[in-house]
């Protein structure tokens, strides 16, 4: 009887030495980077925009909160890449990045198409890519936008930390052109009222698409199938349609701000930095 209790015991210690999957993580930090139409920020610091309700819908499905990180690009970069955010949604799936990103398909359902903006009274045609050359063209900081002009080194690239800074170079004649997504460019022109002295040329290119992007270094990548499956449900019942308008739940109307309520928002915790 005693080397039955002993066999027991020693079969239980060698399950207990059994590595075991760790709690799953209850807060989803997310990289925010102010790219409208899509990412906004409202009047009270909130983060707004269809890229803002997708990654809600997201934490939704993982029972989380959504935390946002409020941060320029090349800083939500960053914290993407030291793994302390663990989400971010409008990133391009480039090569380096997918060194230290984990872009999940399935990916938006959205509008993915690249634009280029001249001055309405630039006469100079722009209908095909090697109608660039000689034409300085605006960029925004570590954007990407479509393989073969990130690969071009032969054309002369004007840097500005934001879009709006460019399409304002572009009508004061300091650049020659503005390459933006097309709905994004759009958007900037009518927030700056310059859509009537910039117009959209022919020339257009299809983007990298839009994936969610996981931190490789983030608490939730043990979680990685839980994601990817979450990702995939939404994809199942249109969540990542970027078009599509989802009404809140009343569960989270009815939430106390600033309190943790899975799958609500938590802005009003949101980091700056």
């Amino acid at each position: 009887m005693s080397l039955r209790r002993g066999l027991l015991a020693l079969m239980l210690a060698a399950g207990c030495a059994t590595p075991v999957l760790g709690a799953q993580p209850v807060v989803l930090n997310i990289a925010f980077s102010v790219m409208p139409p899509w990412k906004t920020i409202d009047a009270n610091g909130e983060a707004q925009g269809p890229y803002a309700r997708i990654l809600r819908q997201l934490a939704a499905q993982l029972d989380a909160t959504p935390r946002f990180i409020q941060c320029s690009l090349s800083r939500c970069l960053q914290l993407m890449q030291l793994g302390e955010a663990d989400v971010a949604l409008g990133l391009a799936a480039t090569p380096e990045r997918v060194a230290y990103l984990d872009f999940i398909p399935p990916g938006l359902e959205e509008d993915s198409r690249i634009a280029f903006f001249m001055r309405s009274t630039d006469q100079r045609p722009l209908a095909r890519y090697e109608d660039l050359a000689g034409l300085r063209v605006g960029v925004t900081h570590d954007r990407r936008y479509f393989a073969r002009f990130d690969a071009d080194t032969t054309l002369q690239k004007d840097v500005a930390l934001h879009t709006a800074e460019s399409m304002r170079k572009l009508v004061a004649g300091r650049v020659d052109v503005v390459i933006a997504p097309v709905l994004h460019g759009r958007s900037v022109l009518a927030a700056e009222s310059l859509a009537q002295r910039v117009r959209q040329m022919p020339l257009q290119a299809k983007s990298y698409g839009g994936f969610i992007a996981l931190s490789r270094l983030s608490h939730w990548g043990p979680y990685r199938a839980q994601v990817a499956m979450a990702i995939n449900r939404m994809h199942a019942i249109g969540q990542l349609d970027p078009g599509r308008q989802m009404p809140r739940t009343p569960r989270c109307e009815q939430a106390m701000p600033g309190s943790r309520t899975p799958g609500c928002g938590y802005d009003a915790a949101a980091l700056r930095p």
